[in-house]
């Protein structure tokens, strides 16, 4: 079944997830399949964002607590946004008879992060990544961000590969990191390849994968993929139960 084969988890119920129940129901049901993450990450995630995860051979015969649930070994799922408002459709080149991208559909990729670092390992990752970008070309700030090449463009309309880095949030201890590259004689579109490390839910490693028109929108993608993850954790909607009780 392609529910199966995409790690989809439909039969829980119970008080564990009754987050996202309708009413006179006891779990998020079929159309909001489960995944847990690690141990403060585990989403419904609705059908409609394409969830996917590792491939099961049944769903678990009982799902009643969150103890229930396989962890995964990676999750899959997309985001559709509205960042490229206005675009002209023939801006998208076309192979044959389809269109090379969707614009802004962001494509994520979440795993577990058990890689623990020191405080001096810490600071040695900081160091290494300012050495990095004192070593860029070009550099500029984009809404906050560092960005820069690692080689200089051989040719006019020509943009190479661009390497950023920054902070969500002044406050946000994550630093992003992400890559993009374009042809402007052929799209305007950028392609944004994101690629980091966060300390949030538990430690997580975050990818994501974007068209869009503009490179300034980065920042905005990356916080809706985690006010998303947000939304979908069951163990938010456990604790502000707990909360109001």
């Amino acid at each position: 079944m392609a529910r199966l084969a995409n790690g989809w988890v439909t039969n829980c119920a119970g008080p564990a997830f009754s987050g996202f129940s309708g009413v006179g129901k006891f779990g998020p049901g079929p159309d909001r399949p489960v995944f847990k993450v690690n141990d403060q990450l585990v989403l419904a995630i609705p059908a409609k964002n394409r969830p996917s995860a590792g491939k099961f051979d049944s769903e678990p015969r009982e799902c009643r607590q969150i103890g229930d649930l396989p962890p995964v070994p990676y999750l899959y799922f997309v985001i559709w946004g509205n960042w490229s408002a206005g675009y002209k459709p023939e801006d998208v080149p076309v192979n044959g008879s389809r269109k090379q991208f969707l614009s802004d559909a962001v494509t994520v990729r979440i795993e577990h992060d058990s890689f623990v670092t020191s405080s001096i390992e810490d600071q040695d990752r900081i160091v290494r990544l300012k050495k990095f970008n004192d070593g860029l070309l070009d550099k500029r700030e984009i809404v906050g961000l560092i960005c820069g090449r690692t080689v200089q463009v051989p040719h006019p309309g020509k943009q190479g590969a661009l390497f950023c880095s920054g902070h969500r949030t002044p406050s946000d201890p994550d630093t992003i990191k992400f890559r993009t590259s374009a042809n402007e004689s052929t799209t305007p579109f950028v392609w944004i390849d994101a690629e980091y490390r966060s300390t949030h839910c538990g430690g997580i490693h975050v990818y994501w994968q974007v068209w869009t028109l503009d490179l300034a929108h980065a920042i905005d993608i990356d916080q809706v993929i985690w006010r998303s993850l947000a939304e979908w954790n069951l163990l938010n909607r456990t604790e502000s139960q707990a909360a109001r009780q």
